[in-house]
C-alpha cells in the first residue's frame, strides 16, 4: 500500500467529515478536533475521531472550568459530536503497516510475551519498536491530511473560514501539541498554544 494513496483516502474521509459539520447549520464552529486513540488499546489499530466545538458551547462550559481558555481548548469540555474517523479497523492502514514490515499477528505477540517471561525479551522489544513506528507512521499521515485540508481550502469552502485542527489525546502534553503545531499554519493555533503553555510551565 503506497503512502500517498492512503493519504488521499484519508483526505477524502476527512473532507466528508468536515462537510457533515457544515450540514448541521452551525455558524460558530471555531475548531476541529482530531482525537487520537487506539481501538481496544491495540497499537496496530490507531484511530482519529473527527469532531468540532462551538463558541456557544465553550461559553456554556465556562462555569465548569477554571477559566474561559480551558473551556475553549480542553477537549474534556467540548461537544464531542463525532462526524468521522481515520484509521482504526481499516484494511488500507493494515496493508500499509504490512508493506512497511511493521504489522504483527496476535500469535507473534503471544510468542514474544512468553519468551520474555522466560528471560528472553528480544522478541518483545521488537514488538514494542514496531508499535512505536506504527504510531509514528500513522501520525505522519494524519498530520499531512490536516495540512492538505488547509492547503486545499477545504475547511474554508465547507465552513466559511479556515479553522485550527487540534490533534490531541485525552491528556495534553508536548507530543500531541507538537502534532497540532505541525498540522496548522502558526496563526491558526496561536491561542491554543498560548493556553497549553499557560499550564505546561
Amino acid at each position: 500500500m503506497d503512502k500517498e494513496n492512503i493519504i488521499k483516502h484519508y483526505c477524502a474521509k476527512a473532507e466528508r467529515a468536515v462537510r457533515r459539520m457544515s450540514r448541521k447549520g452551525i455558524g460558530d464552529i471555531y475548531a476541529i478536533s482530531f482525537w487520537k486513540d487506539n481501538v481496544d488499546d491495540d497499537p496496530r489499530r490507531p484511530v482519529v475521531t473527527i469532531g468540532y466545538n462551538t463558541v456557544s458551547h465553550a461559553e456554556a462550559q465556562k462555569q465548569n472550568t477554571s477559566n474561559a481558555m480551558e473551556a475553549k481548548w480542553n477537549y474534556a469540555y467540548w461537544m464531542q459530536d463525532d462526524t468521522g474517523t481515520l484509521g482504526g479497523n481499516d484494511t488500507m492502514l493494515r496493508l500499509y503497516f504490512k508493506d512497511e514490515g511493521l504489522f504483527y499477528t496476535l500469535h507473534e505477540l503471544n510468542k514474544a510475551e512468553k519468551q520474555e517471561e522466560n528471560g528472553n525479551p528480544e522478541g518483545y522489544r521488537m514488538i514494542e519498536e514496531k508499535d512505536r513506528r506504527m504510531q509514528e507512521a500513522f501520525m505522519d499521515i494524519v498530520i499531512e491530511v490536516a495540512n492538505r485540508l488547509h492547503r486545499n481550502e477545504m475547511i474554508t469552502r465547507a465552513l466559511g473560514r479556515d479553522l485550527p485542527v487540534i490533534i490531541h489525546e485525552l491528556e495534553y502534553y508536548d507530543q500531541p501539541v507538537g502534532w497540532t503545531a505541525k498540522a496548522n499554519p502558526t496563526p491558526l493555533v496561536a491561542e491554543f498554544m498560548e493556553w497549553y503553555r499557560s499550564f505546561a510551565k
